[in-house]
Order: structure tokens, then C-alpha cells, then sequence
């Protein structure tokens, strides 16, 4: 792929427009009956094409980066520590706070009407109703415009199924093109907006967000990743319902390849999750430096413990900058 492609696949896509009335928002919620999110599976780890990560591309956006925010009306921060973890993840344990109230599941409906569901986190963004998540939790991958889901809820803290928060409806949606048009995972990036509510606000407000560091690399200490995993490497207790959590250091996966790696075990349901850079727990949020995009597996298992995100950067930024003023 030439430079002049490389760059135009990490321009934003065609938008999916999402519900914008109250009769739309309404027909929605009720839409996700408890069933039906009970049986939403998790989104499929899309895999790697060789071909299409033999491409070297030179950031050419500035860096662009932003602290994250604490809920308007409440703390919603912890001052207790999280036990250490490492690649093995480890239940979060800490739901009603930062940053598990920021951290949710994120609901839709495939292009084949079947149901599943993805990991997300809040952004800060200047729309303050911002979720980042990974391009496959909102397009199937190829294909263009025709492949985007649809029914899109967000769940936030939505540990056991429970719904703290409430359920927060899409408005607008986006991921690169790269991503539409390809299913090129170097651009497996997305971010949705969701409407405001009228007893809560914009979701930012009610839930607070997570920072955000992109274009500034992939090499980072003290990372903390999150998800809803159903399954993983070599783990068998991981149901789908539950936060888990890795901490590590994350790596570029080579001088040819500007994807980012981590050794975490949580696979299926943690797609889109957080990959957060310093984060405090006394203050609950971090930098959102990645998001779980996929790994290697041979015969629908994980082969390795290295999970693996899109660089978020001129794609994460383009991306970031549509959705974020929606």
C-alpha cells in the first residue's frame, strides 16, 4: 500500500446515524429486552491479514492528548487500591467508581440480525457523550458502508448485568476507512456518541471519562487494560459478565508494524475495552493510549498471551475528531 492509501485509510468513513428523536430512543430501549441482551454474544476477534500489516506509515498529525474528567454530580472515585495484576487479568472488583462507571458494555445488532456486544470506555471530548471503542464493535470489516450495526446501546459499569447507570442510546457512530472499506486491522478503531438524557445529562457528566494519548507512540509502562471477557488465553472462568483487568507494559509489535502489543489474557467481549496509561485509582482515571482490537489464534483459541490494538494515531485522531464534536 502506498503512503498516499496508507493515509487515506486513516481518514474517518462514512458515518452510521444513529436515533435521533424520542419515539427512535424510546423504540430502542425497549428493543434491548433482558433477554435479548443476555443473549448477545460477544463480537468475533477479527484476524490478521499479513498482507495487510507490511505497510510502514509515518505519523504525520500532531499528538493529541487530554486529561480525563470525574462525574459532575458525584466523586465516583476510589481511594482503595486494586490488587496487583499482570498478564493473568484479574476481577476489577471496584464497581460504582471510577473507572468501572466509566468502563461498560456496548450492545448492537449484527448485519446478519444476530445480537452481540463489545467493551467500551468514555473519552473526554468536547461533546462530553463520546465512547471509544474498536472499529469491529461497529462495522463488520470490509465491505463499506452497507456493514455498520445497528441498535446501538451503551451499558456503562455494567457488571452482572446490572445497570447502575443506565442505558445510553446512539446517535452517530464512526471508524476509518481503512477499517470500512479493508478490514485492515492497523485501523480497527472506532468511537460512538450517544444522546443525552433528561434526568442525567450528557454521559460524560453523569459517568465522568477517561483521558487520551494519541500519536505519541506505542511503547508505555503502567498500562492497565479492561473488558467484559467471555473467554480467553488458556482461561476457562471468564463469563462475559464480569470487568477483569491486566496491567503491563505495552510494546510496538515491530519496526514495519505500528500496531500495539501487551501480554493479557481476556479475549471474545473485551474487543474495544481500554488500554489506559496511568491511571490513578485515587482519581479513577488514566490515558487511553489503546483499545483491544485481536491476537493470534489457530482453531478458534488463543495460540500466545499477546493481545493486540490498532496505533491510535492519525487514524485514532481523525476518527476521534468527527465523532467527538457530534
Amino acid at each position: 500500500m502506498s503512503a498516499t492509501a496508507s493515509a487515506a485509510a486513516e481518514k474517518p468513513s462514512a458515518p452510521a446515524a444513529g436515533v435521533v428523536n424520542k419515539a427512535q430512543t424510546q423504540s430502542l430501549l425497549d428493543f434491548w429486552t433482558e433477554d435479548r441482551m443476555r443473549a448477545a454474544t460477544p463480537e468475533p476477534v477479527p484476524v490478521a491479514d499479513p498482507k495487510q500489516i507490511q505497510e510502514q506509515v509515518e505519523n504525520v498529525l500532531p499528538g493529541l492528548a487530554a486529561e480525563g474528567s470525574l462525574p459532575a454530580k458525584r466523586l465516583g472515585t476510589s481511594s482503595e487500591k486494586g490488587p496487583l495484576a499482570g498478564s493473568k487479568a484479574e476481577r476489577w472488583g471496584q464497581q460504582g467508581s471510577m473507572p468501572a462507571i466509566t468502563i461498560g458494555k456496548i450492545y448492537f445488532t449484527r448485519t446478519n440480525n444476530t445480537n452481540g456486544y463489545c467493551s467500551g470506555s468514555v473519552i473526554n471530548a468536547s461533546n462530553r457523550s463520546t465512547v471509544w471503542t474498536a472499529g469491529h464493535c461497529i462495522h463488520a470489516g470490509g465491505g463499506g458502508t452497507g456493514n455498520y450495526f445497528r441498535n446501538i446501546i451503551f451499558v456503562p459499569d455494567a457488571d452482572n448485568n446490572r445497570e447502575p447507570w443506565g442505558r445510553w442510546t446512539w446517535r452517530y457512530a464512526n471508524t476509518t476507512i481503512g477499517w470500512q472499506d479493508s478490514g485492515n486491522l492497523r485501523y480497527d478503531v472506532a468511537a460512538i456518541a450517544f444522546n443525552s438524557q433528561p434526568a442525567h445529562g450528557n454521559l460524560q457528566d453523569w459517568t465522568g471519562s477517561q483521558g487520551y494519548k494519541f500519536n505519541q507512540g506505542q511503547a508505555w509502562s503502567g498500562v492497565n487494560t479492561f473488558g467484559f471477557p467471555q473467554d480467553g488465553y488458556q482461561r476457562t472462568d471468564f463469563s462475559g459478565n464480569d470487568l477483569w483487568y491486566c496491567l503491563g507494559n505495552t510494546t510496538r509489535a515491530s519496526s514495519s508494524d505500528d500496531r500495539i502489543h501487551i501480554n493479557c489474557d481476556m479475549h471474545h467481549g473485551a474487543s474495544g475495552g481500554p488500554w489506559l496509561q496511568d491511571l490513578q485509582v485515587s482519581r479513577g482515571w488514566g490515558y487511553i493510549i489503546g483499545a483491544y482490537s485481536h491476537r493470534d489464534f489457530a482453531n478458534g483459541a488463543p495460540t500466545n498471551i499477546v493481545a493486540k490494538s490498532a496505533n491510535h494515531g492519525d487514524g485514532a485522531i481523525n476518527v476521534f475528531n468527527d465523532v467527538s464534536v457530534r
